[in-house]
């Protein structure tokens, strides 16, 4: 029998990451927009929020 599995090297692929910047323009185009972590809230805020 012959091995058809391949051989496994010690190099790995380069994974993909966009440029924030390009995302964000990419993002608007479609009318969309990232969350802005600046944006704190309280507690009390947050307590609303989730309340049930």
């Amino acid at each position: 029998m012959s091995n058809t599995a391949p051989k496994v090297t010690g190099e790995s692929k380069a994974k993909f990451t966009p440029d924030m910047e390009n995302y964000k323009v990419s993002l608007s185009y479609e009318g969309l927009s990232l969350k802005s972590r600046s944006q704190s809230k309280s507690i009390a805020d947050l307590k609303r929020q989730y309340a049930r």
